[in-house]
C-alpha cells in the first residue's frame, strides 16, 4: 500500500466489506468490457460498484 492510502483510525479490517471491495473492483472491471460493447447501463452493477466504494471509503484514508 503506498503512503497515500492508510487505515482509517479506528477502522477494522471484516470479511463483509472487504468482500464488498473485491466484488465491487471486480463488477468494475466486468462493467468496463462491457460498455465497450453495449450503451446500457446495468444498474445491479453499478449498485455493486457502489457498495464497494463506499466500503473504502469507510475503511481507508485515500
Amino acid at each position: 500500500m503506498s503512503d497515500e492510502c492508510s487505515l482509517r483510525e479506528g477502522a477494522e479490517l471484516n470479511l463483509p466489506d472487504v468482500e464488498k471491495i473485491a466484488m465491487g473492483l471486480k463488477s468494475l472491471a466486468a462493467y468496463s468490457m462491457l460498455a465497450y460493447e453495449h450503451d446500457d447501463d446495468p444498474q445491479d452493477l453499478d449498485e455493486v460498484v457502489q457498495e464497494g466504494l463506499d466500503a473504502i471509503d469507510r475503511l481507508f484514508n485515500c
